[in-house]
């Protein structure tokens, strides 16, 4: 069994995603917020997103985390991204 970190986004409308590190980590912003995140807590407060934008957001992220997809695929997938 794995065991990949997971983190819990909570969104403005109370929305939560689970998402393992390694995807989660596609940001920047995600990446500083989680080495300064408290080790007790796994969930990330998203006062300024909500549920639906997190959809589209966690969808581009598991796009671009995919073994294998190569960067024509990648620059396929963003010029149709919506």
């Amino acid at each position: 069994m794995s065991s990949k970190k997971l983190i819990t986004f909570k969104t403005s409308n109370g929305e939560e995603f689970k998402l393992t590190e390694a995807v989660a980590v596609r940001s920047e912003v995600i990446k500083n917020m989680v080495q300064y995140m408290d080790c007790t807590s796994n969930v990330l407060p998203l006062s300024n997103v909500d549920g639906k934008t997190m959809t589209k957001v966690i969808q581009y992220w598991k796009k671009h985390s995919e073994e294998g997809v190569t960067e024509d695929q990648l620059k396929s997938f963003d010029q149709d991204f919506r």
